[in-house]
């Protein structure tokens, strides 16, 4: 089933890229996920939110990056 299938992702708990599995006990897909490498708890949503606020900065200060 699609619903269980395991996700690589950046965890902003360990600092690295690790597997998130869901596990959603309602099957809504994304909703809570679990970093396999820190056993710490990671909304999925909060992870991508940080992500896109983190592709914004980074086109916003491009000039800046070199």
């Amino acid at each position: 089933m699609e619903f269980y299938k395991e996700k690589e992702i950046f965890c902003y708990s360990c600092r690295k890229k690790t597997i998130f599995t869901y596990r959603d006990t309602y099957r809504k897909n994304g909703v809570d996920s679990h970093c396999s490498e820190c056993s710490g708890i990671w909304f999925e949503w909060q992870n991508r939110a940080v992500e896109r606020e983190m592709e914004k900065w980074i086109d916003y200060n491009k000039h800046l990056i070199k």
